[in-house]
C-alpha cells in the first residue's frame, strides 16, 4: 500500500502544479483602489474628448492628473509584487508625462501618439488583472 499511495502523490503533483494556479481566488479591490480606477476612467474619457477637440490645455491638465493616478496604481501593484502590472503602471505614467509635454508643445503628432499609449495601457492591464463578475462589478485577479 505504501508504494501505491506514494505513486498517487507523484502522479497527482503535476496536476496541482499545472492547474493549482488557476484556482487562485480573485480579490475584492480596496475602496481606495476602486476610487483610483474610477478617477482614472473619468480622466481617460475626458482625455478622449479633449484629444478629439485638440484642446491642448485640457490635454495637458488631464495628462498631469493621469500621471498621478498611474503613480497611485503603481504603488498598489508594488505592494502586491505584480511585476507585469508594475510595468503597465510605469508605462502609463511615462506616457502621461510624454502626453503632457506634447500638449504643452502643441504637437499634434506627439499628442496623438502619447494619447494612444495612455488610453491603451488601461485595457492591457485590465485584460490581465481584472475579472468581470456577472453582476457587472470587477475583482482583481
Amino acid at each position: 500500500m505504501r508504494g501505491r499511495s506514494g505513486r498517487l502523490v507523484l502522479c497527482a503533483a503535476p496536476f496541482f502544479v499545472l492547474f493549482g494556479f488557476g484556482v487562485v481566488a480573485s480579490e475584492k479591490a480596496p475602496d481606495s483602489y476602486v476610487k483610483n480606477m474610477k478617477e482614472t476612467n473619468a480622466a481617460a474619457q475626458a482625455l478622449g474628448k479633449s484629444l478629439a477637440a485638440k484642446d491642448y490645455e485640457a490635454i495637458a491638465k488631464q495628462a498631469a492628473t493621469l500621471k498621478t493616478l498611474f503613480d497611485n496604481t503603481l504603488s498598489f501593484w508594488e505592494e502586491r509584487k505584480a511585476d507585469d502590472a508594475i510595468g503597465f503602471a510605469k508605462r502609463g505614467s511615462r506616457a502621461a508625462v510624454d502626453l503632457e509635454a506634447a500638449a504643452k508643445a502643441k504637437s499634434a503628432d506627439g499628442v496623438a501618439s502619447a494619447g494612444q499609449a495612455v488610453q491603451s495601457i488601461c485595457k492591457t492591464c485590465h485584460d490581465v488583472h481584472r475579472e468581470r463578475l456577472p453582476d457587472g462589478t470587477s475583482e482583481i485577479k
